[in-house]
């Protein structure tokens, strides 16, 4: 018997969340000379309605060959499927076109029906194609210490912003009514804009009505308000 060695998969249970990773991190990737990228995305691990429980997810991939290199997970759903399923792809040398493809088991009780893996793998599909250019919150929160000169939206509704926001100087303008407000938006069309929603779906909608409108340095911050690591205002 030959043993192959590990790929690192672990995972821990933390009062009521969960941790686990599987793979190489993104610092530990760019230390072995691998040319990463990564995403941060953010779901329930079931629909609302069948007591589904959030996860946000980290992921490392290979830049020109899509391979994947390792996946980190949080949350108090169930994190355990999503870094069984990411140590799998990395032990079978799969691409994200390889996951995005996968035929994965699918009923409410169990799972979205885009299963949040899944979800993560379309994300990391645009963002190697040039659809999504995303930043991080670690990012941002630099951009707003710096005082960088960057426009930043919150796609949520009214409601969602009084209830909670991040205080970073940002501009509500729900999604619905973008279109209408672009005056609102600076003049300069190289102004780097970061649209962030409560997970970012909205926020990517939004960064595509931008680009289609002429701006040119749009970002979409990854993960959105939920994976927001830093003080908020309530």
């Amino acid at each position: 018997m030959t043993f192959p060695g590990t790929i690192a998969t672990g995972i821990c249970k933390v009062f009521d969340y969960a941790a686990g990773a599987t793979g190489l991190s993104e610092g530990s990737a760019r230390d072995a000379g691998l040319d990463a990228v990564t995403v941060i995305g953010a779901s329930l691990d079931k629909p609302g309605y069948m007591g589904g429980q959030l996860l946000i997810s980290k992921l490392v991939v290979e830049k020109m060959s899509g391979r994947i290199l390792g996946a980190q997970c949080v949350g108090p759903g169930d994190v355990s499927r999503q870094i069984a399923q990411w140590a799998m792809a990395i032990r079978s040398d799969l691409t994200i076109e390889d996951v995005v493809n996968a035929d994965l088991p699918y009923a409410p009780p169990f799972s979205l029906a885009i299963d949040h893996g899944i979800m993560m793998a379309h994300i990391m599909q645009n963002k190697r194609k040039g659809q999504l250019k995303g930043i991080s919150t670690r990012e941002v929160k630099g951009r707003v210490d710096s005082c960088a000169p960057s426009f930043i939206i919150d796609c949520r509704s009214p409601g969602e912003y009084r209830e909670m926001r991040l205080g970073l100087g940002e501009k509500l303008i729900p999604l619905p009514a973008l279109r209408d407000r672009l005056d609102e938006l600076p003049e300069d069309k190289n102004t780097e804009i970061i649209c962030y929603c409560r997970v970012s779906l909205r926020a990517y909608e939004a960064s595509l009505i931008l680009e289609a409108n002429g701006w040119k340095n749009v970002r979409v911050m990854e993960g959105g308000v939920v994976a927001w690591p830093y003080e908020r205002e309530t």
